[in-house]
């Protein structure tokens, strides 16, 4: 719970940045950093309280050695911490969501929506 609370947190304070432009701007890897960062962070804290001596380097040097050992659905999970393409999707997703609950919607829907109107 408290991952998706980081992300989600995340995501709300950063996800105005991003566009569905093709270019990627800097700003996108500065928030990108910073989410792995936290992340990483978080997961490094609560295998150390779980095991003081834990190193994060080396969890992720044996899950690469050990790749056909680890469960699929994990190792899928953990690799999609760190994947900028997903990351930048997924921003665009919550965005899109959050902007549709708050009542904005595309300019394409509404103009779609308009031309089935009766005019006047």
């Amino acid at each position: 719970k408290a991952v998706v609370s980081t992300q989600s947190g995340h995501y709300g304070r950063d996800s105005d940045e991003f566009d569905e432009e093709e270019e990627n701007k800097l700003v996108y890897m500065e928030i990108y950093n910073s989410y792995i960062t936290k992340i990483e962070g978080y997961i490094s804290k609560r295998l150390k309280d779980l095991h003081p001596s834990f190193q994060m380097d080396l969890l992720l040097s044996m899950i690469q050695s050990r790749r056909d050992e680890v469960d699929p659905e994990l190792f899928d999970t953990l690799a999609s911490f760190a994947d900028f393409v997903l990351f930048k999707e997924t921003m665009l997703n919550y965005k899109s969501q959050r902007d549709n609950e708050m009542g904005e919607f595309p300019t394409l829907v509404v103009t779609s929506m308009a031309c089935g109107l009766p005019r006047s």
